[in-house]
């Protein structure tokens, strides 16, 4: 199911794993949103630095900046992207990463397409929200 929406969303997707790198790219591309990929937390900040993100899906654990040194870095940014997480591994449960900013978390394996939902049901509320 594709949500009702014309507009088209910067996606950065952060995972350690290239495989689940692709599979997310592919899903978000399929649904015509542009998407950019880090393969580190570091890298993703970098990346929410210098470019307009609308949402951030990433894993937990990773080399080099997890996903908990990203929603820091998120939550500290005047404008924020929507931010989910994808893990199989966390230090912290569902609720903890939602207490902590994080809009949702989904445990892997995880449906992708429900993913793509969730997402662009999130960032088109938020669109709908701000133009109230």
């Amino acid at each position: 199911m594709k949500i009702d929406t014309q507009s088209k969303f910067n996606v950065l997707i952060v995972d350690d794993d290239i495989d689940v790198l692709s599979y997310m790219a592919e899903e978000f591309n399929n649904h015509g949103h542009h998407v950019r990929l880090a393969s580190s937390g570091n890298e993703a900040i970098e990346i929410l630095k210098k470019e307009n993100i609308d949402s951030v899906i990433s894993d937990f654990r990773m080399p080099n900046g997890n996903g908990l040194t990203i929603l820091n870095f998120v939550n500290s940014m005047k404008e924020r992207p929507i931010f989910f997480f994808v893990s199989a591994q966390s230090d912290l449960s569902s609720e903890d990463c939602i207490k902590l900013g994080a809009h949702q978390y989904f445990s892997k394996p995880f449906n992708f397409k429900k993913l793509v939902y969730e997402v662009e049901k999130e960032l088109s509320k938020s669109i709908k929200d701000g133009a109230t």
